[in-house]
């Protein structure tokens, strides 16, 4: 190959890759141009807070903050009003006109419009909040909240807030003042909408459904509202205080109420105001049971659902699990080395709870730990053994050889 073929070689390569890293970065930017045409970006964060942290105003001036993000428990997603890409959302964050929150299994958010008017979400849900009067100055303030899964309400007397919610195909309006409301879903049609304080006013297709207190009524997309019905009663607790006690592995708790069959809300925290609850369950039947809890105080409540009508809670029970893992104090009076022959009252005190036994026959034990036992000496060596089981299994022992004599 001569000097100039190789160099028309060389030429001819160089062009090549030339030519493909041009196509390379062309399709790159193509591929970028579509996806800020497909995600937009939305608003600028440094559009949103100034520079002293506090949100900037937008720069029509008009765009203000109408509610705030709080008590959020695991994962909880948001979306501006303006754009379709979602964020991690954080505690305080604020929210404006038509921003979306979305949470998902086991989680929840709180929506504070204003001290004592705020809504829960549940798990899996979504809700849009748009400002109906954005433009009105003074008075108070009107939304309509889209909701899809478990919403619940709860405003104060103070009037500051006009609320409609739109789910499952209807509208339904609060009326003004202090109330406390439930939305739960009932699948991809339906809800059931309860009211335990306050009035609810729910659209149909010919006429307004009042829903007052301890109410509640069925909404189904495409279908006529019924009437609203009394929410069931709040089943009462079999135990209000439980108390298991355990060495290795922690047992499985058994929780039980009145009512017998039928669908039950069963929650449990590890505070008495439920703000964070551990477990959140839907029930068929009266019993539910927990394992691997750990060591500590808990609390429970339940409620009754008839037809996706939710009742007020039951009282509040409380179940502690305690691990013992040292054996139980013995304290045993024994006789003296030589007694004589016959029946001879053994005492002695241990753990209250805890199961004595005196040579393998249980004695007879009173609540503050104080036992006592008939032993009968015989002539000659009596061996005497006691043992003390406390609930978690852990046990402590005791004996002694004592001479019987005539």
């Amino acid at each position: 190959m001569t000097a100039r073929e190789r160099l028309r070689k060389w030429a001819g390569v160089a062009a090549e890759t030339a030519l493909s890293l041009l196509l390379v970065l062309v399709l790159f930017w193509l591929f970028i141009l579509f996806l800020f045409a497909v995600f937009p970006s939305g608003t600028p964060l440094k559009e949103l807070v100034s520079e002293s942290g506090e949100p900037a105003p937008a720069r029509s001036g008009l765009k203000r903050p109408e509610a705030a993000l709080q008590s959020l428990v695991r994962d909880v997603r948001y979306r501006r009003g303006d754009s379709v890409a979602w964020g991690d959302a954080s505690e305080g964050m604020l929210l404006y006109n038509r921003d979306a929150i979305q949470t998902f299994d086991r989680s929840g958010a709180t929506i504070s419009f204003a001290p004592g008017d705020a809504l829960a979400m549940g798990s899996n849900s979504m809700v849009v909040v748009t400002r109906l009067n954005e433009t009105v100055e003074g008075g108070a303030r009107s939304y309509r909240v889209h909701v899809e899964g478990e919403l619940r309400g709860s405003f104060s007397a103070e009037k500051r807030v006009r609320l409609e919610v739109a789910t499952a195909g209807h509208l339904a309006r609060v009326v003004p003042g202090r109330s406390r409301f439930t939305f739960t879903p009932l699948g991809d049609n339906a809800a059931s909408l309860t009211v335990h304080a306050g009035e609810v006013r729910v659209q149909g297709e010919d006429r307004v459904i009042r829903v007052p207190a301890h109410y509640g009524v069925t909404l189904r997309r495409g279908v006529p509202l019924g009437p609203a019905l009394p929410l069931p009663g709040s089943p009462k607790l079999k135990n209000e205080n439980l108390l298991y006690r355990y060495r290795q592995l922690p047992p499985r708790v058994r929780f039980n109420w009145t009512g017998g069959e039928g669908v039950y809300h069963f929650q449990l925290s590890d505070e008495p105001r439920f703000k964070k609850v551990l477990l959140d369950s839907r029930v068929t039947g009266s019993e539910f049971a927990a394992g691997l809890l750990d060591a500590g105080n808990y609390y429970w409540r339940v409620s009754r659902i008839e037809d996706g009508r939710e009742g007020p809670f039951s009282r509040t029970g409380r179940c502690r699990l305690q691990q013992l893992l040292d054996p139980p104090p013995l304290r045993v009076e024994f006789p003296s080395a030589s007694v004589g022959i016959g029946s001879f009252r053994l005492t002695g005190r241990c753990q209250p709870g805890a199961t004595v036994y005196v040579n393998g026959t249980a004695a007879v034990i009173g609540d503050d730990g104080s036992f006592s036992h008939e032993v009968e000496l015989k002539s000659g060596v009596n061996l005497i053994r006691v043992e003390a089981v406390d609930q978690a299994g852990n046990a402590s022992y005791a004996s002694r050889v004592v001479y019987g004599k005539e």
